[in-house]
């Protein structure tokens, strides 16, 4: 069910590539064709696109599968879906580490129909790559029972989380802390000397393998996202001192004592990271970017709440150790995205999954509880018919109503007027498509597996056209805008035999291109002879 919930038609649902989707796909299939990334750099250890930095491990897990399958939206998309199965299998194997078998198979399924990461697997999301590295991680360091080779093996896949995504260089010096404390209750008997020695051997490969990340995090733009995401929050802090400070009648030492930029950065701080544990964000709403979640909907099934409470009673009561590891860890998962932001699906993920241990334990125990078979029969009943419902409400919502009301958060705007003219192109001898929405010269590349040689060739050196207007050149494709107005359009700007594909604003045409959930115009379509 895991693999099947995540891979039924993953080419077609979403149905178009999104930026970062597109980015990560046209540097592995310029690291393939000519052994660097789009702006020419020789296998670079963290790639810049959109103005940005991405991590490695996405980028070059790619690679061998467009080698294989080429470059389409099956072989960009299947890494993270195989990803995020194998996250299911070891979770199993993680709760089988404290659980019997059965609250890990339920913990597991849980985990596996899951609406949170089934969204997150169908896309190629860092994060969800990530994830599987950091729980990886987390197994190999609990399995070791201070043996070395388990060690180095979390090592490695806590370096391979790192290369993956940015916020687990936030998260992971904490969450190892967490890490060590369960180590010395769980295998020595809290006796801190005894772990000294393979705890550092763990801790020296992980330096040794992470030094080259380290300086580029630091040193070479790899917190870029980061710094963007906290400049907005700076600004904001900015703005709400001013603001405070000028509607206050205290003196002026007061209105610098309680409103300060200390004071408003721990507001929002504690305000982003509590709202991580609301009943809005796991159960009524969720995340409300409609490209990371479906929207109107809670992270988690409603049915999960009352179990979710009873297993954490249970699990303190039965697993001490367990219990504190996974409350550290849902304290813990939250401090990167609260940083810079509130709740969010992306940088959010590695709260999963452990939330479902106690959901799994918290239906276990109520099961045990209910003594009479009837009783039991019915509660199970139940529960079963809810679980199918929530999920079946959920693929319908997916396959049926997401693909409308959520397409233009997947860069449908592009592919809508390359669509549009490709089956066209043989008509005329130019068109144009405006670039009013960023990205579409990469969509070009992407979707017609364009020359990188060339492309780089064209972005590098825009054509100049008669009225001064310039254009990135691409065969007979022509990206820009020609600005028309009225009178512009009147002086038959646009060249003959030329489509072009303009933007909302510019004067009425026969023709447009209409946004598939409101109507309103996202292209206007001029065409001459």
């Amino acid at each position: 069910m895991a693999f099947s919930l995540r891979y039924f038609k993953i080419a077609d649902y979403p149905k178009t590539l999104y930026g970062d989707e597109q980015a990560f796909a046209w540097n592995a299939y310029n690291i393939l064709k000519l052994g660097t990334d789009e702006y020419g750099t020789p296998y670079p250890l963290h790639f810049r696109s959109f103005n940005d930095y991405k991590a490695p491990v996405p980028v070059y897990l790619l690679v061998p599968v467009f080698k294989v399958f080429g470059m389409n939206a099956w072989s960009i998309r299947i890494p993270i879906v195989i990803a995020s199965f194998l996250t299911v299998v070891v979770f199993y194997f993680f709760c089988r580490l404290f659980l019997a078998e059965k609250i890990s198979l339920l913990s597991a399924f849980l985990f596996s129909v899951s609406p949170w990461h089934v969204h997150l697997s169908r896309g190629y999301f860092e994060s969800t790559l990530s994830l599987l590295f950091f729980l990886t991680g987390i197994y190999c360091f609990l399995k070791s029972r201070l043996k070395t080779g388990w060690l180095i093996l979390s090592s490695f896949f806590f370096t391979l989380a790192l290369y993956s995504y940015f916020t687990p260089r936030i998260l992971l010096p904490f969450f190892l802390l967490l890490l060590f404390y369960i180590g010395v209750k769980l295998f020595a008997g809290g006796k801190v000397k005894s772990v000294i020695a393979p705890y550092l051997i763990f801790i020296v490969i992980f330096l040794i393998l992470t030094l080259p990340m380290i300086k580029l995090t630091f040193f070479g733009g790899g917190l870029s996202r980061f710094k963007k995401l906290n400049d907005s929050v700076s600004l904001v802090i900015t703005q709400t001192v001013n603001r405070e400070r000028n509607a206050s009648l205290l003196p002026l030492n007061w209105r610098i004592i309680l409103h300060n930029k200390a004071t408003v950065w721990l507001r929002i701080f504690k305000n982003n990271y509590l709202e991580h544990f609301s009943l809005n964000f796991w159960y009524l709403y969720g995340d409300n970017s409609l490209r990371y979640f479906l929207g109107n909907m809670g992270m988690f099934y409603l049915y999960e709440m009352p179990f979710l409470f009873l297993g954490i009673i249970y699990i303190i009561k039965n697993n001490g150790p367990l219990a504190y590891f996974l409350l550290g860890w849902l304290l813990l998962a939250p401090l990167p995205a609260s940083l810079v932001g509130r709740s969010f699906a992306v940088r959010s993920l590695s709260i999963l999954p452990a939330p479902f241990v106690f959901v799994a334990a918290g239906i276990s125990f109520f099961t045990l509880y209910i003594r009479k078979k009837i009783y039991k029969f019915i509660f199970i009943g139940g529960l079963t018919a809810a679980v199918v419902c929530m999920l079946g409400i959920t693929l319908v919502k997916y396959y049926f109503e997401y693909p409308v009301y959520a397409a233009t958060w997947w860069g449908w705007e592009n592919k809508a007027a390359l669509d549009y003219a490709r089956a066209r192109e043989s008509l005329y001898d130019n068109i144009f498509i405006s670039d009013y929405y960023t990205g579409a010269t990469l969509a070009f590349a992407v979707y017609n597996r364009y020359d990188p040689r060339a492309f780089r060739q064209a972005i590098n050196n825009p054509v100049t056209l008669g009225d001064n207007r310039r254009f990135i050149k691409l065969g007979k494709y022509y990206f820009g805008s020609l600005d028309l107005d009225p009178v512009r359009l009147s002086q038959n700007i646009i060249p003959p035999k030329s489509l072009y594909i303009g933007r909302p604003e510019e004067p009425d045409s026969s023709k447009t291109i209409n946004a598939p959930d409101d109507g309103r115009v996202i292209f206007k379509i001029y065409k001459t002879d």
